[in-house]
């Protein structure tokens, strides 16, 4: 069992670290937004970057912070219907239902790689005026679902664990 936490372990930290960086895009995503908009409505002159810049920085933070979110359970969750549950009951049903985030999460890898690689040989562009490339947000997207998928192993590896130690106890259930 140890080698199984060190593993988890290691995942959520890169998640934390992945996590952290891409959070700091939001610094240059406001400052972005709120230049677009002085130049838009006080000087009647808007940018052509001023989009694509901030769907860039937008997409790279949701993307590549899926599994930071998941690190910390931050993704929707219906949590009034199980506050009854004990412990080792919601634990089990997260075992249970850990599958059904993975196997998406691999399509999503699979096809973003395609995706991905095809942006790549064709040079991608984004169709807009100022035409960005597209493939690094395209990259981004397998990379994210890897990320992601890795958080979802961890999860699942650290509730295995504390499911058996939680089991293991005499009424501590």
């Amino acid at each position: 069992m140890s080698k199984l936490r060190a593993f988890a372990k290691f995942i959520d930290r890169m998640n934390e670290m992945v996590g952290k960086a891409v959070s700091y895009l939001v610094v240059p995503l406001t400052l972005i937004v709120v230049f677009e908009v002085m130049m838009r409505y006080v000087f009647d002159a808007p940018t052509l970057w001023a989009w694509d810049v901030n769907m860039y920085l937008g997409g790279l933070m949701t993307i590549l912070g899926a599994g930071y979110a998941h690190l910390y359970k931050a993704h929707v969750s219906v949590e009034f219907l199980l506050e009854k549950w004990t412990p080792r009951n919601k634990l089990l049903l997260d075992l249970i239902l850990s599958p059904f985030i993975l196997l998406p999460l691999v399509i999503l890898f699979w096809y973003g790689c395609e995706a991905a690689w095809q942006s790549v040989k064709i040079n991608e562009h984004h169709s807009s005026l100022w035409e960005p490339v597209i493939y690094p947000l395209r990259i981004a997207i397998p990379v994210g679902a890897a990320l992601f998928f890795l958080q979802g192993i961890s999860r699942f590896l650290s509730d295995l664990i504390r499911y058996r130690e939680l089991k293991g106890q005499k009424g501590g259930c």
